[in-house]
């Protein structure tokens, strides 16, 4: 994946107001979640809001708060094609103090790449001024997950409701969106049979912190000699699956290494982190096919009774609306004559 190549080549600045020292992570102990107060001694001012330094576009802290927390962060680019990685830490409030809670980097790939969240270690961290629900002030000093460098960050931020940040009103759950409408079966030709099943694979990351789990949309057979699922005949990988008209049955064939069978992919996190959880939205999977207005075909054949029948399965998926359905399916009641959709 593009964005773990990047993290292996990441490269940081000094800029001024930031501090950095290299560290073995062995010896680094994770703050112990301690409450603090102000510290009027601690040398804070508003040029402290900016979080890296740049003489045309630097990188701003911002911040939110509900009843309960607080949230600070800020957002660099990291990617020539929108790409940005954001460092955010949580507080909870404690009467007149606070508590931090975690704090975590989120990758967004935008629509060259896939996100990702990973969790970053809190080595310590110092309140010079909280005027609550309105100014947050302090030091923040926590290990990098990717460059495994120490960072010591001042920050200074005025604050927001967090009603009033650009985020999702309610969280999005595959199971609640499209896995209680699948697995669909498809029976081509009419025989009681399952053929096919439009449905998902669910995987598990249990290695990344946080876990996540991210569920795979795809086209299977149920009998992969007898119902296959057809790609035009190529050279090389990757082979596509989905088709729009028009479109031939003719010079294909089904391939088993190397198929582009994802429609689309779902990850989604563990709590605390499930405002992240998010489709791909076929960006890395079919996005310019499923996103314009032709209609979306697979190409398939049965083999019955030793004769080859070719047909073709209309469906439609649109996860921004949680939409999946077969429309229509059709099988060439004449063995080995190719179908045609125009």
């Amino acid at each position: 994946m593009k964005h773990s190549h990047f993290f292996r080549t990441l490269f940081f600045t000094i800029s001024f107001g930031i501090l950095f020292s290299c560290a073995n992570k062995n010896n680094l102990e994770e703050i112990d979640n301690s409450i603090k107060c102000d510290d009027s001694s601690l040398q804070i001012t508003e040029n402290d809001s900016i979080a890296i330094s740049n003489s045309t576009n630097p990188v701003i802290w911002k911040g939110f708060y509900n009843s309960n927390l607080i949230e600070i962060y800020f957002t660099k680019n990291v990617g020539a094609d929108g790409e940005t990685e954001t460092f955010t830490a949580v507080f909870s409030k404690i009467e007149n103090c606070l508590k931090i809670d975690r704090a975590y980097k989120f990758y967004d790939g935008k629509q060259v790449d896939i996100s990702a969240i990973t969790e970053v270690k809190i080595i310590d961290f110092s309140i010079n001024n909280w005027e609550i629900d309105f100014l947050f002030s302090g030091i923040i000093v926590y290990l990098d997950p990717h460059d495994k460098l120490v960072y010591t960050r001042k920050f200074w931020v005025k604050l927001i409701p967090e009603n009033s940040k650009n985020t999702p009103s309610k969280n999005l759950f595959f199971t609640e969106c499209l896995g209680n409408k699948m697995p669909i079966n498809i029976d081509v030709n009419k025989d009681t049979i399952t053929d096919f099943k439009l449905t998902y694979e669910e995987t598990k990351d249990i290695g990344n912190k946080p876990n996540f789990s991210f569920f795979t949309i795809k086209l299977v057979s149920t009998n992969v000699i007898n119902n296959q699922i057809l790609s035009p005949i190529r050279g090389n990988s990757p082979y596509f699956v989905v088709f729009e008209p028009p479109f031939s049955s003719a010079n294909t064939k089904q391939y088993f290494d190397g198929v582009k069978n994802e429609l689309d992919i779902f990850y989604e996190f563990k709590p605390p982190y499930e405002k992240y959880n998010h489709y791909l939205s076929n960006n890395l999977t079919y996005r310019e096919i499923l996103s314009n207005n032709l209609k979306n075909y697979f190409i398939i054949s049965l083999l019955i009774d030793g004769k080859t029948y070719f047909g073709w399965i209309q469906f439609q998926l649109d996860t921004a609306s949680c939409k999946v359905e077969i429309v229509e399916t059709f099988l060439n009641t004449t063995p080995n004559e190719a179908v045609f959709v125009k």
